[in-house]
């Protein structure tokens, strides 16, 4: 059986693939001679006609020019591939044509992976219209999409080399690090804090400030071992958390250590030992984190909590 049949039979019997595939045998594609290519381009865009994802997707590996026209007109139409088209218009380097109707996808389908797809492929467009899809999808209600977001606004400002430290290597000691772990958190008051970072750092990017002035960059841990301390207790629940060490830092470092406080109650068991602490701290900015935590907590739980937010009142 020639290449050429192989590739048309599976077309016909994709059970070879892996449930994961998004495309069909790439490799064996690219090592068709010319006539061979034809046949098989011509079968995709066939395919892709009736809406074959992997047909569509193998077709803006491929860049084969000739189905560049129907890729063009099913990105813009209102088939179920649509999205899948603009993702191979992408794939073709010309995502910049759909790129209003990717930005719309990725802040406004109710399809969670749609959204997924749409984020991941606006920094490979980029201009003003993909960083402004970006800074919308950081306010996703899924955690997924909003970091690929940051992912993108890292990508599409070059920003992964101040979140280096002096070796190169990526580490979790920057401003901008800490508003990613921001935006993984569940509970929507910490959220928030994540996206309304990430959306204030954006505008003055665009407005042209240097990304080294925005004090977004990789620091110096100063107390290394507050944080193995911190650790320690997680893993200890008779242990207390160092809440004298941590008084002791300043600036980013001490808003940092009671945030990783903070996140010890965005778990299926929220840690009231971390709500305790925070108290002791008067870290008065967690108070709509122990408040949102307290709302759909069990009895027990609510009342530590509702005694540690009373505490944090002001008097």
């Amino acid at each position: 059986m020639s290449m050429l049949d192989q590739l048309l039979k599976q077309l016909v019997d994709s059970s070879g693939l892996a449930w994961n595939d998004e495309t069909y045998d790439l490799a064996n594609a690219s090592n068709l001679d010319e006539a061979d290519r034809q046949v098989y381009v011509a079968k995709l865009i066939e395919r892709s006609r009736e809406g074959d994802s992997l047909a569509i997707l193998t077709l803006g590996h491929l860049r084969a020019p000739e189905a560049l026209p129907m890729l063009q007109i099913a990105g813009k139409s209102s088939d179920p591939w649509a999205g899948t088209a603009r993702r191979a218009l992408v794939l073709y380097g010309h995502g910049a044509e759909v790129v209003d109707e990717i930005v719309d996808q990725a802040v406004h389908s109710p399809a969670k992976m749609a959204r997924v797809a749409a984020v991941m492929d606006l920094p490979t467009i980029g201009g003003p219209k993909a960083i402004a899809g970006l800074s919308s999808a950081i306010g996703d209600v899924d955690s997924t999409v909003r970091l690929l977001a940051w992912d993108g606004i890292v990508a599409v400002f070059g920003l992964r080399s101040v979140l280096c430290g002096p070796e190169g290597v990526l580490q979790k000691s920057s401003p901008l690090e800490f508003l990613q772990d921001h935006l993984a958190c569940d509970l929507a008051s910490l959220a928030q804090i994540g996206i309304d970072g990430m959306r204030a750092i954006v505008k003055r990017l665009e407005a042209g400030e240097d990304p080294a002035a925005l004090g977004i960059a990789w620091m110096q841990n100063p107390s290394p071992d507050v944080w193995a301390d911190m650790r320690a207790a997680m893993f200890d629940p008779e242990a207390r958390y160092p809440v004298a060490k941590i008084k002791a830092l300043t600036g980013e470092w001490r808003r940092w250590a009671e945030t990783c406080l903070a996140m010890r109650l965005d778990q299926a068991t929220p840690d009231v030992r971390a709500a305790e602490a925070l108290v002791e701290l008067r870290a008065t900015w967690a108070l709509p984190v122990l408040q949102e935590v307290a709302k759909s907590a069990n009895p027990e739980l609510q009342k530590r909590l509702m005694r540690a937010i009373h505490q944090l009142l002001p008097s």
